[in-house]
């Protein structure tokens, strides 16, 4: 079982969103009132809207906990499930590498605190049974692949037989932004050659997709790119030398990351 199997099984970090207590919608970062003790969408979290039973409380004087521009709870009772959840996380990335949490810059890192977050944003949609009617319906990799050909771009001097066809996400946020990507926007569609190396399709993919790259002309490792695919959600390199033959499937999705390793 992998580290970030044994922190979902172990510590229960899954438990993302829950409903709110008003209007029983389902928020993935929810509000809990510290007066009422009621958990609460953002359209609710304040005293107001959500009528909240232990209002009196919030016009006694010098009450500790009272946001008076928002008239609701503090900015510290405002994401507890969210606090919770990234304590556990650094926890996690902290074992995954010798560096301490707070210090985690590498690509590596980077790319598994996205990945997780991904993970925790699609179990939560499987709580809805909304969600979990679309996420029950599997998509099979030749759907995928033929998706992808519809907007996918590469050098057209690769034969049409000799394409890999794959999507790639430029993950170049910092890591308190990572949760403002959105995968299904960003991504882009592109073809390699199956015969090339995973360095010479990665400077095609820049190419492709209008990203800086130094790869070829400079030694400092923290202006790399590199390449990775998720095993079981985790990030996994793929070597320069590799063949995109043997290492990258039709209808893959793939990460850019710049920064040393």
């Amino acid at each position: 079982m992998s580290a970030l199997e044994r922190a979902h099984d172990d510590q229960g970090i899954m438990d993302l969103g829950k409903n709110c207590a008003f209007c029983h919608r389902l928020d993935f970062l929810p509000f809990h009132c510290e007066f009422c003790k009621g958990t609460y969408c953002s359209a609710h979290r304040t005293l107001d809207n959500h009528e909240c039973v232990g209002r009196r409380q919030k016009n006694a004087p010098k009450t500790a906990g009272i946001d008076r521009a928002s008239n609701g709870p503090s900015a510290a009772s405002l994401f507890p499930d969210r606090a919770r959840h990234q304590k556990l996380l650094d926890a996690l990335l902290e074992s995954l590498g010798t560096a301490p949490a707070r210090d985690r810059k590498t690509p590596l890192m980077k790319l598994t605190k996205f990945l997780h977050l991904q993970k925790l944003r699609r179990d939560a949609k499987k709580k809805s049974s909304f969600f979990g009617k679309l996420a029950s319906r599997a998509v099979s990799a030749t759907a995928e692949v033929a998706k992808i050909k519809k907007s996918a771009k590469g050098p057209a001097s690769v034969n049409a037989a000799d394409r890999v066809f794959m999507w790639v996400l430029y993950v170049n946020r910092n890591e308190e932004e990572l949760e403002q990507i959105s995968v299904e926007t960003e991504r882009r569609a592109v073809w390699v050659l199956k015969m090339w190396s995973v360095g010479r399709a990665l400077d095609s993919i820049a190419e492709t997709m209008n990203i800086m790259n130094h790869n070829n002309a400079t030694q400092q490792s923290g202006e790399r790119l590199n390449l990775f695919k998720a095993e079981k959600d985790e990030p996994v390199v793929l070597a320069a030398s590799a063949k995109v033959s043997t290492s990258i499937p039709n209808g893959a999705t793939l990460y850019l990351v710049k920064g040393a390793m």
